[in-house]
């Protein structure tokens, strides 16, 4: 472990369902957004871990890129009714594991008649 190091590094994540649990809650949360090949929540640079993950949630069709500003390159990240699906029954797990996790409102970050 290195010193400053986040508590990802210190506790290492057995199940890489958290970490699509969590890319999931930031985009259902709003404000996510890729930039020139970065990914952005609200503004600021996510941790590196969840790169892989972001990509791997557009390529499989969970997450969608909208059109953006063209002279940014700022794009953002929106969830289909699929990733919708997958982003409630992973914080039913959640839940489930750690009792007293808010329940999210299902409308938020979903972009409707998208699949």
């Amino acid at each position: 472990m290195r010193a400053g190091g986040g508590a990802l590094e210190r506790y290492p994540v057995s199940d890489p369902g958290l970490y699509e649990w969590l890319a999931l809650r930031r985009i259902h949360n709003g404000g996510m957004a890729k930039s020139a090949g970065a990914y952005l929540d609200h503004g600021r640079p996510t941790p590196g871990h969840l790169a892989g993950v972001f990509d791997r949630l557009i390529w499989t069709g969970l997450v969608t890129l909208a059109q953006g500003d063209p002279i940014w390159e700022l794009r953002r990240l929106t969830l289909t009714d699929t990733g919708a699906t997958r982003y409630t029954a992973l914080s039913e797990q959640q839940r489930q594991r750690q009792p007293g996790l808010p329940v999210p409102p299902p409308e938020h970050g979903t972009q409707e008649g998208t699949r």
